[in-house]
């Protein structure tokens, strides 16, 4: 072996987080360490969860934040009265699928409520302007009638 080229050894202990610590030979003169063999959960039987600086906290709020991102791009614009009818079928109604189905039973019924709405006031025009039609016609014949019996008169 030649001397000289190999680093210097010591004794160093090693700590780890749950409190157990090691002794050993090492180049370094102290070692610290997350998890060792005595809380390990391959050795011990015991699931462990170990949060690096608060790591799988901020995991879950990516996550969460976007689980909303996607909740609010599906969200399309419905009208209040659809809004107040779905969430009271939803209410007796406990899963998700229920409650969509409700909504779109209540979103086409206020489809066709609107359509039905909209062909009635069309019909009510078309009668109202059928009449108005007619009125002016009947006005301007009873002029005309007028005028011709003076002269019927006049010849007798």
């Amino acid at each position: 072996m030649k001397s000289g080229i190999h680093p210097k050894t010591q004794k160093t202990t090693a700590t780890c987080g749950c409190g157990a610590s090691f002794v050993f030979e090492s180049t370094a003169a102290e070692i610290k360490t997350e998890v060792c063999s005595a809380c390990h959960p391959f050795y011990t039987g015991k699931q462990k969860l170990v949060d690096t600086a608060g790591k799988v906290d901020k995991f879950r709020a990516r996550m969460e934040a976007a689980k909303k991102t996607q909740v609010s791009k599906k969200k399309t614009k419905i009208s209040e009265s659809v809004k107040a009818a779905a969430a009271a079928s939803s209410v007796a109604r406990t899963s998700a699928v229920d409650s969509k189905k409700a909504v779109k039973k209540v979103k086409s019924a206020v489809t066709k409520r609107e359509l039905a709405k909209a062909r009635l006031e069309e019909e009510v025009k078309a009668k109202k302007d059928t009449e108005k039609v007619e009125a002016e016609s009947a006005e301007a014949a009873a002029p005309a009638e007028q005028a011709e019996a003076p002269e019927q008169k006049k010849a007798e």
